[in-house]
């Protein structure tokens, strides 16, 4: 048995092997989901080969460990933290106090780790909810903006973009129009974070300025050309990899190709919307919502070269008459021609998203 006393052991070697084995556990698996959100969309972290994380996660998480050990070891040889009134830190004292005491010979490493990482329990040691505040959450403290501000500045980006949109000098003629300076900053904070629909222009920003989606769509390329232009640096740097697939900015004048884009951009929101079924969904329109996927996807098959009748599948779908459903299979296949075809017929077999439809008027559970 490693004991938790060796945590205060003057020896290094021994500290830290009890100190891993306590508190990395835990502190693995609060890190896991902000790591996610920073590096992988949150999507899963897997290691090339075996179990694990991917290198630069098992990186990170080392230096986390290596971090939270460092800042105990300190407070063991003292002075203790302080917080910003000046008090010491009243956790690090009896996370402290605990580790020297007799108790925590007699206390195994393995077996506190299990509480460590499972969360707080009622009736649990006030050192060990102590221990979980400074050595687990304490340095996991806004990691993932951490990890992705650091993760831009190793791979060329600037740390902070939208601060200098807003400062450096060499943006200011973009200040000028204050559309497009706030577009930008939606750009970078966007890219930054790996969200796809660059061009899909949030509401309060499109009312903000007064724009509808088509013209915030437009507005957004315009801004990325004239960011583009003043300083094709940073606009590699910050937003390039966030352009969707397809568009060559590395040619000049690349306006059109970012309309296209930005056309594209707002057809496969408009579809997602439309489309894409929502957390709880009422039963009736969760139907709706599957009755447009099949006038879709007959749409997609007619551009495809396949026999298909979308009109047909409007009117047994939705109960429209020919007028109605002549408008509405027109208007479908403006959205499918720009958002693309092949696009457009994967989402209408993808899986609604959300929980299961529900009744109108109903609670879930209910």
């Amino acid at each position: 048995m490693r004991p938790v006393a060796h945590l205060a052991d003057q020896d290094d070697a021994i500290a830290f092997a009890a100190f891993h084995t306590l508190v990395s556990p835990a502190l693995r698996a609060v890190a896991r989901g902000p790591l996610r959100r920073a590096r992988h969309s949150g999507r899963a972290c897997e290691a090339p080969v075996g179990a694990g994380w991917c290198a630069e996660c098992e990186a990170s998480a080392d230096d986390l460990v290596m971090e939270s050990f460092t800042r105990l070891r300190a407070a063991l040889v003292g002075p203790l933290p302080t917080t910003r009134s000046g008090e010491p830190v009243r956790e690090m004292a009896l996370v402290c106090e605990h580790l020297m005491s007799a108790e925590a010979g007699e206390e195994s490493t393995a077996a506190l780790a299990v509480k460590l990482r499972d969360g707080a329990t009622e009736g649990e040691d006030a050192w060990l909810r102590a221990a979980r505040a400074q050595l687990v959450h304490y340095p996991l403290g806004l990691l993932e903006e951490r990890v992705r501000r650091a993760d831009a500045v190793r791979r060329g980006a600037s740390a902070r973009p939208e601060r200098d949109l807003r400062q450096a000098a060499w943006a200011a003629p973009l200040r000028q129009d204050a559309t497009i300076l706030d577009l930008l900053v939606l750009a970078v904070f966007r890219a930054r974070r790996g969200v796809p629909e660059l061009f899909d222009v949030p509401d309060d920003l499109r009312e903000r300025h007064d724009l509808s989606r088509a013209e915030a769509a437009r507005r957004m390329a315009e801004a990325l050309c004239a960011l583009r232009k003043t300083n094709p640096a940073f606009f590699a740097a910050n937003i390039g990899d966030a352009v969707p697939s397809g568009l060559d900015v590395t040619v000049d004048g690349p306006e059109d190709q970012l309309e296209a884009a930005a056309s594209r951009e707002a057809a496969r929101a408009t579809m997602r919307r439309l489309l894409a079924g929502g957390a709880d969904e009422p039963v009736a329109q969760a139907g709706r919502r599957l009755a447009y996927r099949a006038v879709v996807a007959a749409v997609c098959a007619v551009g495809s070269g396949r026999r298909s009748d979308p009109l047909e599948v409007a009117e047994a779908k939705l109960g429209l008459a020919p007028r109605p459903a002549g408008r509405l299979v027109r208007r479908l296949a403006v959205l499918v021609a720009a958002a693309g075809v092949d696009w457009s017929e994967r989402l209408t077999v993808e899986p609604p998203t959300g929980g299961s439809p529900r009744r109108a008027g109903r609670r879930p559970g209910r």
